[in-house]
């Protein structure tokens, strides 16, 4: 039997083990593969529905060379509109047709045979047969159900997507933290009570050098939440402020430093915490400076990257005037101190 042969007997809703047996392993890969162009090469294309497990359609075309002499349910390529009503004796026009060609030259027909479950779908140019498919009886219902489905789910990606953005428009600090801790939901298996856990302890830790540690562990990929947290402590070190801000990559976004309105929408909110964190070290906002921080290395490698004297200069606007100076302090990078034991055991649950 031949390939076309076998696949003129596949069925909507037939499931993977069903359509295996009927073509074997390889041909049944293609065949429920979307990208593996089994249509270019059969004629045939099969439509599978992976979240039910069974064919919801198949489709029989001239264009990708269907064989004319296979018949599907009594059906052929090529076949006379006479032919087509003696196969099938309770054919009519699709809903909608007159009976004249359309502006693609097609008039379609439908007919269900009671004994095949199923509804099959024909078109006609030129008088023949040119393609037609074989529907599940209930694919109207279907596709309906499939529509709300999405239609719910989308719905629900959205309020999801707005309680994950509500801390954004939080003014109360602590409150801010635990809105987006709350609902926190990165694509691990982590789920929000890890985060909201994190962030009660945050918020109790009252040591600037704890927070110095957060903020230089921490994994972006969660958002900027805790770090925004932190740099609105009075406490905060400057030094910690100053390594969030280059953590920021604010080589990136500097180049709009005069001219807001030009920032991409998805970088605006970015470009905005980098504004407030230059806003709060311009003012004097952290009086603590107790950490060391090496800004001159900093700077050495950002104005390397400049490749103009526009870009060395628009740099320099951007960056706060206490970027590039070295500031003295301790190195608590590294640091084995017996106080960070819990802040490093705290990140480990989170990054």
């Amino acid at each position: 039997m031949s390939l076309a042969q076998q696949l003129s007997q596949l069925r909507p809703l037939m499931v993977p083990a069903e359509i295996e047996a009927l073509i074997g392993p390889e041909e049944t890969k293609r065949a429920l593969d979307t990208f593996g162009g089994f249509q270019r090469t059969t004629g045939v294309s099969v439509d599978f529905s992976h979240a039910e497990g069974v064919i919801d359609s198949i489709f029989y075309s001239a264009m990708s060379n269907f064989p004319r002499d296979v018949a599907v349910c009594g059906v052929q390529i090529g076949m006379t509109v006479d032919a087509l009503r003696k196969a099938l004796p309770d054919l009519r026009l699709a809903d909608g047709q007159t009976g004249k060609p359309n502006e693609h030259g097609f008039i379609r027909y439908q007919s269900e045979p009671a004994a095949l479950h199923a509804r099959i779908d024909v078109s006609i140019k030129n008088g023949e047969v040119y393609s037609f498919g074989l529907y599940r009886a209930d694919i109207a219902e279907v596709r309906e159900r499939r529509q709300r489905q999405e239609a719910e789910r989308r719905a629900e990606t959205n309020r999801k997507r707005e309680l994950a953005n509500k801390w954004k428009s939080v003014e109360n600090t602590n409150e801010m933290l635990l809105s987006w801790a709350e609902h926190c939901s990165p694509w691990n298996e982590y789920t929000p009570q890890r985060f909201v856990r994190f962030a009660r302890w945050l918020m109790a830790a009252s040591d600037p050098d704890v927070w110095h540690i957060v903020a230089t562990s921490w994994n972006w990929d969660y958002s900027h939440a805790p770090l925004l947290w932190i740099i609105r402590q009075e406490k905060c070190d400057i030094a910690t402020a100053l390594e969030i801000f280059f953590l920021a990559d604010p080589t990136y976004y500097f180049r709009w430093a005069k001219d807001r309105s030009s920032v991409p929408p998805r970088n605006l909110e970015m470009f905005d915490f980098l504004a407030e964190l230059r806003q709060r070290l311009a003012r004097g906002f952290y009086q603590r400076s107790e950490i060391a921080f090496d800004g001159e290395t900093h700077m050495f490698y950002v104005n390397r990257g400049q490749e103009t004297a526009e870009d060395r200069v628009l740099a320099q606007s951007f960056f706060p005037l206490k970027a590039g100076q070295k500031i003295p302090g301790r190195d608590l990078k590294d640091s084995e101190d017996d106080k960070f034991g819990e802040c490093r055991a705290m990140l480990a649950t989170v990054n």
